[in-house]
This record gives C-alpha cells, sequence and structure tokens, in this order.
C-alpha cells in the first residue's frame, strides 16, 4: 500500500508540476491585438471541408465572409457528398459573394481517410490563385471579425509557418459543462500549450479545427498526402 501511495502522489507531481503548469489554463490568444500589422499582408484562401453540415454551415460561411481581413482572401467549401443540402447552404449564406467557392466532393480514392481527401480537393481549388498562406477550418467554428487578422499578424510577427487556435467549445447542456472542460484539460495534458509554443520545444500540437498555414512551407513539407491523390476535373460551384 506504502507503494502504491507513493506511485499517487509520484503522478499528482508530475501532472502538478512536471506539464506546464497546463492545469492553469493561462494560455490564450488576447496579446495578439498588441502585434504590429505586417509591412504587407499576405493573401489567404480558407479551405472548409464540409459533410452534412448544413445546420452550421451559414453561419461558418457569414463568419468568414465578414473577416475585417485587409489582405486578399477567398473562401473554399467541399461539399464532401453532402445529403442535406449543405452546398446550397453555404451558396445561401454567401448572399452571391463571388469569394466563395463551394466545391463538389468526389468519391474518396483507396488510401485516403475522409477530411484529407475533402481538403486535398479544396487544395486544389486554393491552389489556383497560389495563395501565400491557408486557413484551414471546420464547418462549424464561427469566426471573430478579427480571427484572420490576428492570426496572420502572429504568424507574421513571431516568423511562424503555423498558427493554431482552439475553438472556444459549446458548454450549454450539462453533460457538456461536464465532459468538455475534462476534455481540454486531457488534451492540454498531453500537448501543453506553453510547451508547443515555445521554439526551442520537443512538443508540437495544432488543433485540427482552426490551422493558418504558409503555403510555400505546406508544400515543401509534402501537402496533404496529394501524391497518393488522383488528378481533379470536376468543375466547382461557384457563388455569385
Amino acid at each position: 500500500m506504502t507503494w502504491l501511495a507513493l506511485a499517487a502522489c509520484l503522478a499528482w507531481a508530475v501532472l502538478l508540476l512536471g506539464r506546464g503548469f497546463f492545469w492553469l489554463a493561462r494560455d490564450d490568444d488576447r496579446a495578439a491585438a498588441a502585434l504590429p500589422e505586417p509591412a504587407a499582408w499576405p493573401s489567404v484562401v480558407a479551405v472548409v471541408p464540409a459533410r452534412d453540415e448544413a445546420a452550421t454551415i451559414g453561419a461558418t460561411v457569414r463568419s468568414l465572409l465578414a473577416q475585417d481581413y485587409p489582405g486578399d482572401f477567398r473562401l473554399v467549401v467541399v461539399d464532401d457528398r453532402s445529403a442535406d443540402g449543405t452546398g446550397p447552404a453555404a451558396l445561401a449564406a454567401a448572399a452571391g459573394d463571388p469569394r466563395l467557392v463551394v466545391r463538389r466532393g468526389e468519391a474518396r480514392p483507396a488510401g485516403w481517410t475522409g477530411k484529407l481527401w475533402a481538403l486535398e480537393q479544396g487544395l486544389a481549388e486554393a491552389r489556383r490563385s497560389a495563395p501565400d498562406r491557408l486557413l484551414f477550418t471546420d464547418a462549424d467554428i464561427r469566426h471573430a471579425p478579427d480571427s484572420l487578422r490576428r492570426l496572420v499578424a502572429r504568424a507574421s510577427a513571431e516568423g511562424r509557418v503555423l498558427v493554431s487556435l482552439m475553438a472556444r467549445l459549446r458548454c450549454a447542456s450539462a453533460a457538456e459543462r461536464w465532459l468538455i472542460p475534462a476534455f481540454i484539460f486531457f488534451f492540454q495534458m498531453l500537448y501543453p500549450f506553453r510547451w508547443s509554443n515555445a521554439p526551442g520545444a520537443r512538443t508540437a500540437a495544432a488543433a485540427g479545427g482552426c490551422v493558418l498555414l504558409d503555403r510555400a512551407a505546406f508544400e515543401r513539407a509534402g501537402g496533404s498526402g496529394r501524391s497518393a491523390a488522383p488528378s481533379s476535373t470536376t468543375a466547382p460551384w461557384r457563388g455569385g
């Protein structure tokens, strides 16, 4: 029993002192408002994979098209063979804004997972305009009007090729209020945000729902695995 007690104390000591003080939940993006603006704002294309997201895609599209971003910005939504009208809902939310392209998803080839294949098709469309940066974000996230501007400002000011934010998760029901904070703490325990943000740290992490990438660096690293994918000939749906 003594050994068990010592093991339990050691485990708690590691969690409290040896994982970057993750439990303080002190790392956020409020300091981004004070970052200097880049000399020139890079062009950005956001890619949103969406499968059966008709209930949320409208709010996501509207929030992205309402960004106060000073540079060139375009949006690609990949309707991943949805059965609920996700594509038309995205177009309706854009209200004719020509910056939106909704692309019909093709059947998934062997060797691809669904979301990565949807992203790859969105990338094929994004590459048409050769943007400086890519924003990968989910179809159920609403962005604040300054979200993209802050992401780009941080990437520029700190010389980063990847910047990621974790979205504030919905905690409305009793089950959500009990389970979601525990999930966030567990994620931070595995990948302490302070360690992930340190340039010299061995720990690296990103929240897949919101990732800003330098396109050239992304391509040099191999992209999303496009060499395994056949070239696409499907024409996109275009807003406007």
